[in-house]
């Protein structure tokens, strides 16, 4: 009887999603691992030690390359680029280094420089523009640090959550930040400060896998618990969805916050749920492997990346 009521539920719940495929697709030699929208291009940070630049016929225009890296035999290997970021004509990304620390890079006018070294020893995993001169980056730790890239120089140092970090996202203003943790935390803080402005906890109670913020929305996919979940800065109970085989490896928000998508199984399928109900009204059908990112050039147009380098552009509806 558990089993027909679920199955019941699962097929009301798919019965009005329609599928749709992808409007145009490309691949690139190396996993997606970020993506950023801006000045008509995109641009991908992947784990071949560089950060591909599309144009927005996603055709490939630049690769902006960094050193390859040793491990403890000394042995050479591609690091991977856990961030990339656009203001203006800079470009910052944050690469791995040896030891499991990072550097922070600007690329501008064709020429990239090194604005934090691994000597700093910090285990950083992701950085975003706060403004045009300086960073917040993510650490291992689920401390958060803002830097001063013309200084190169720490200006504050704040703990985040209480567990390991393990993804972070900046909503398109560059007024939220949101980091989730190890033990399915999810902290909105003011980039500039690195003060706390809301604590989301007891919803997601695993790690988290993907984050997407878009004021006053906050998607938050998660592990163990397979757990979509949807907070409301402004307040109210969080909208939740769990999947009973499979974890939620990513989210996005539309710029309306019409729609909230995400992946939760093996197929690769993306779903697009209507944020108010969490019903799904369509279906992302075209991805081979795991997306990592979800991004939109508008509320019906967006491109996803994943694991094995697909890019492959969406209209919706």
């Amino acid at each position: 009887m558990k089993k027909l009521l679920l199955f019941l539920l699962l097929f009301t719940f798919w019965a009005f999603a329609n599928d749709i495929k992808p409007l145009k697709e490309t691949k690139i030699d190396a996993a997606v691992l970020d993506m950023v929208l801006a000045n008509d291009k995109v641009y991908v940070a992947t784990d071949a030690s560089a950060v591909v630049v599309l144009d927005k016929n996603l055709s490939v225009k630049k690769k902006i390359k960094v050193r390859k890296i040793k491990d403890f035999m000394g042995t050479l290997n591609d690091a991977d680029i856990y961030s990339v970021d656009v203001m203006g004509d800079k470009i910052l990304f944050l690469a791995q280094a040896e030891d499991g620390y990072a550097e922070l890079f600007v690329h501008e006018n064709n020429q990239t420089k090194k604005v934090l070294d691994k000597s700093l020893m910090l285990y950083a995993k992701a950085a975003k523009f706060v403004d045009s001169k300086r960073a917040v980056l993510a650490l291992m730790s689920d401390e958060l640090v803002l830097y001063d890239i013309d200084a190169q120089k720490i200006i504050i140092k704040a703990k985040a959550g209480e567990y390991f970090y393990s993804a972070m996202a900046m909503d398109k203003s560059r007024k939220y930040l949101v980091v989730g943790d190890e033990g399915g935390e999810v902290i909105v803080v003011d980039p500039t400060t690195l003060q706390r402005i809301k604590l989301f906890k007891d919803v997601n109670k695993d790690k988290i896998l993907s984050l997407f913020i878009n004021d006053p929305l906050v998607a938050a996919g998660s592990r163990a618990d397979k757990k979509l979940a949807l907070y409301d800065m402004q307040g109210g109970s969080p909208k939740t969805y769990k999947n009973p085989d499979f974890f939620v490896y990513v989210v996005g928000l539309t710029p309306d916050n019409r729609y909230v998508i995400y992946g939760d199984n093996e197929k690769y399928i993306l779903k697009v749920a209507d944020t108010n109900s969490l019903t799904v009204r369509h279906r992302l059908v075209g991805h081979k492997n795991i997306v990592n990112v979800i991004r939109f050039v508008d509320n019906k147009l967006l491109l996803t990346g994943s694991e094995t380098g697909e890019i492959l552009m969406w209209r919706l509806p």
